[in-house]
């Protein structure tokens, strides 16, 4: 069981707003707040999280670390952490499905979502750094339809054939987070660099990012860096793309 307090609600506007409030002020370390529903969950770039009232995991967990600590490429590595609780125990070609798409989303086949990660941070006394970070994961299929632009979502139960239990997705997810938080502030992303890469969606196929300001970049995926940041190669050259700044989709035929 890992070492964590949780705080569960029945309805909630976001958990992950909640928790940062609760973060400024008092102290919050290895504090996890679980919501059977939210009704204004957030996902990247302001999006918002679509789950009918028990239909997903949907919990936030407050972890302090150093103010000095790099949380470069924490969401692609707190990604590792999540897709290695889900996939225990599971065989080889039914974990294999799950990969992650850069920088926050857990895909099945890489072509329907199955969850996805928001870490947000904020500073805290005593020279730390509270990172906030919610993790949402189908356990049912939703029937909402997705975003124009959206991948269609996707649920454990789905993925895995097996009824999924919210408390025992849970269990797994705090496990794995308490080992690999506890590493990440040891060491950083270089410690998960590979096995992200190892878990990568769309490898092999020519993705385009949309930049904030509108430009355009495709290519080849070519790297995970270790401060997360990812290269792709183009006609043009290599482009460094930094974590959360970019909208990453296979490219049209």
């Amino acid at each position: 069981m890992a070492d964590f307090t949780i705080h569960r609600v029945e309805q909630i506007d976001s958990t992950n707003t909640q928790l940062l409030q609760w973060s400024v002020q008092q102290n919050c370390h290895r504090v996890a707040l679980v919501a059977n529903e939210q009704t204004a969950g957030r996902g990247q770039r302001g999006r918002l999280w679509h789950a009918a009232a028990g239909d997903a995991l949907l919990c936030s967990v407050a972890w302090q670390f150093a103010r000095h600590c790099p949380l470069d490429g924490l969401s692609l590595a707190v990604g590792v952490m999540v897709a290695n609780a889900l996939t225990d125990g599971l065989d080889g070609a039914t974990a294999s499905r799950l990969s992650l798409k850069w920088p926050n989303d857990l895909l099945i086949d890489q072509t329907h979502k199955l969850g996805g990660i928001l870490i947000e941070t904020v500073p805290t006394a005593n020279s730390t750094r509270t990172a906030v970070i919610g993790i949402g994961i189908n356990l049912q299929t939703p029937q909402i339809s997705p975003m124009p632009d959206a991948l269609p979502s996707i649920g454990l139960h789905a993925w895995t054939m097996a009824k999924s239990y919210r408390d025992e997705v849970l269990d797994r997810v705090l496990a794995a987070l308490e080992l690999g938080l506890s590493e990440f502030a040891h060491s950083g992303f270089a410690s998960f660099q590979h096995l992200w890469w190892q878990r990568g969606a769309y490898l092999a196929a020519r993705i385009t990012a949309r930049l904030p300001d509108g430009e355009v970049v495709s290519g080849n995926i070519r790297a995970v860096t270790e401060r997360g940041a990812l290269v792709i190669e183009s006609e043009r050259g290599l482009h460094t793309l930094i974590s959360g700044e970019v909208s990453v989709r296979v490219a049209s035929a």
